[in-house]
C-alpha cells in the first residue's frame, strides 16, 4: 500500500469516526430524552388522576367497588385500603409501597404508580406503562437505523472529502517519484500548500543540481590536474629502473610506480563514483588485482605485521570493471591493516566472488550491523573515549570511510559485500564475503 492510499485512509476513517462519535452522542441522548419524555408525561397523567380520584372520593362522587380495582381506563386502576383492613385485591407487588411516585416492573410490564393517603384510607392508582416502554423502545430501534445509514453516508461523504484533500499530495508524490538529477523544475500549477511544496521542492532541487555539478567538476578537474603529474612520476620512475640503480632503490621505485598505480586508480574509481555512473566493463584477473592491490599497501602491511595468504587461482578471470574492484579490496586491506593487524590475511574464491578474512581481534556482534556508515569507528571511539577527542582525531576520521567507499562501489556496481566476525574461539576474525 502507498503512503497516498494510506494518507487517504487515515482522513477518510478521522472524518467517519468524528461522525460517528457525534451521531453515536446524539441516538443515545435522543433515546434518553425520549425515555425520560414518556416517563414525565406518564407521571403527570399519573397524578393528575390520584388527585382527581382522591377529590372524588372526598366528595362522595364516587364509590370504590367492594372487589376488584376502580377501573379508571384503559390503562389505570385504582384501590382504597381502608384503615386497619387488608384489601386483598391489591397487587402483590405493589402492596407495601409507600406514599409517592414508584416505578414497578413485575415481568416484562412496567407499572407507574402513585400512593396518596386521604382520610378514606391508602389510595394506589396504576398505570400499566408497558406499551409506552415498548414504544420507546421501537423509537430506539428507529433512532439506531438512521444513525447507522447516517455514518454509513458518513464515510462515503470523508472519502470523497479525503481524495479532494490528499489528491494534490498523490499528484505532487507521482510527480517526484519520477525526479532525478538534472530534470527540469515541477510546474506549479496550485497557488495553495501543495504549489507551495512545489516551489520549495523546485529550490532544494536547484541546489543538490548546483552541488552535484560543482561535485562533477572538481572531480573531472582532479582527474586531469594529476593525472599529468602522476604520468610524469610514473614515466621518471620506469625511467630509472632501467638505470644503474641498487637493489635498495630498485625496490623503492618499484614501489613508487605502483602508489602512481595505485593513485591513478583511486582517482579512475572516485570519478566514477562522483558521477554516479559505470564504466565500461573488462576482462580482469583476480589474482593479478588482489596482487595489485596488495602492492599499493604492501608497505605498511608489514609494518603493522598482516601477512597475505593469496590462495586465489591464477587465470580466475571476471568481465567486471577493474577499477571498482581495485578500489574495494584496497579499502579492505586498509582496514585488515588499520584493525586486523597483526594477523593472517587469507584470499580464497567463493561461489561467484572471493573471501577475504583475518585472524584478527574480530568485531564485536554489536558493532557489526554498522561498519558499513560513514565514520562509524570514529563515533564508536568517542562513545569509549567518553566523547574526549585524542589528538590523532583527524587521522581517525580518515579510518571512518574505507568500509563505507568499498560498499558504496559494491553497490554502484552491483555486487555484495558481507561481513561476518567474532571476537573469540577458533573462529576469531573478520570474513567479508565479496560477490560479483
Amino acid at each position: 500500500m502507498n503512503i497516498g492510499s494510506t494518507l487517504t485512509q487515515r482522513v477518510t476513517w478521522a472524518l467517519t469516526g468524528l461522525v460517528a462519535i457525534f451521531v453515536s452522542a446524539l441516538v443515545v441522548l435522543a433515546y434518553l430524552t425520549f425515555d425520560q419524555m414518556e416517563d414525565d408525561l406518564v407521571n403527570d397523567i399519573l397524578t393528575t388522576e390520584a388527585e382527581r380520584q382522591i377529590a372524588h372520593l372526598q366528595n362522595g362522587t364516587v364509590l370504590m367497588p367492594d372487589h376488584g380495582p376502580l377501573d379508571l381506563g384503559s390503562n389505570m386502576r385504582a384501590w382504597l385500603q381502608k384503615p386497619g383492613a387488608v384489601n386483598p385485591d391489591i397487587p402483590e407487588p405493589i402492596h407495601n409501597l409507600g406514599a409517592g411516585l414508584h416505578l414497578v416492573e413485575p415481568g416484562v410490564e412496567t407499572w407507574h404508580v402513585v400512593v396518596a393517603s386521604p382520610p378514606q384510607g391508602k389510595f394506589f392508582v396504576l398505570y400499566d406503562a408497558t406499551d409506552n416502554e415498548d414504544r420507546v423502545f421501537d423509537f430506539g430501534l428507529i433512532v439506531l437505523g438512521l444513525g447507522v445509514i447516517s455514518i454509513v453516508a458518513s464515510y462515503g461523504v470523508a472519502r470523497k472529502v479525503a481524495q479532494l484533500a490528499v489528491g494534490p499530495m498523490l499528484n505532487l508524490t507521482d510527480q517526484l517519484s519520477k525526479w532525478a538529477p538534472g530534470s527540469p523544475d515541477l510546474a506549479v500549477e496550485r497557488n495553495d500548500e501543495a504549489g507551495r511544496l512545489v516551489e520549495a521542492f523546485n529550490r532544494v532541487q536547484n541546489q543538490v543540481d548546483r552541488s552535484l555539478a560543482r561535485e562533477r567538476e572538481f572531480a573531472a578537474n582532479l582527474s586531469h590536474e594529476v593525472r599529468t603529474p602522476l604520468a610524469a612520476i610514473r614515466s621518471d620512475g620506469e625511467l630509472m629502473l632501467l638505470g644503474n640503480a641498487t637493489d635498495d632503490q630498485r625496490t623503492r621505485l618499484t614501489r613508487v610506480v605502483k602508489n602512481v598505480d595505485s593513485v591513478t586508480a583511486a582517482l579512475e574509481s572516485a570519478r566514477a563514483m562522483a558521477r554516479d555512473e559505470l564504466r565500461k566493463p573488462e576482462t580482469v584477473d583476480l589474482r593479478d588485482c588482489m596482487q595489485a592491490a596488495w602492492q599499493g599497501l604492501e608497505a605498511h602491511a608489514e609494518q603493522a605485521g598482516l601477512l597475505l595468504d593469496d590462495r586465489l587461482a591464477p587465470g580466475d578471470v571476471r568481465t567486471l570493471d577493474r577499477y571498482a574492484l581495485l578500489t574495494v579490496l584496497r579499502n579492505l586491506v586498509r582496514n585488515a591493516i588499520e584493525h586486523a593487524a597483526p594477523a593472517q590475511f587469507v584470499v580464497s574464491a567463493v561461489d561467484g566472488g572471493i573471501a577475504l578474512r583475518d585472524n584478527g581481534k574480530g568485531i564485536r556482534a554489536a558493532d557489526l550491523p554498522f561498519v558499513f556508515e560513514r565514520y562509524y569507528s570514529v563515533r564508536l571511539r568517542d562513545m569509549r573515549n567518553g566523547g574526549v577527542e585524542p589528538p590523532e582525531a583527524a587521522a581517525a576520521l580518515e579510518r571512518g570511510l574505507g568500509l563505507a567507499i568499498a560498499k558504496r562501489v559494491c553497490d554502484m556496481q552491483g555486487w555484495s559485500l558481507t561481513v561476518e566476525s567474532a571476537t573469540e574461539g577458533e573462529q576469531r576474525g573478520t570474513c567479508f564475503t565479496l560477490k560479483f
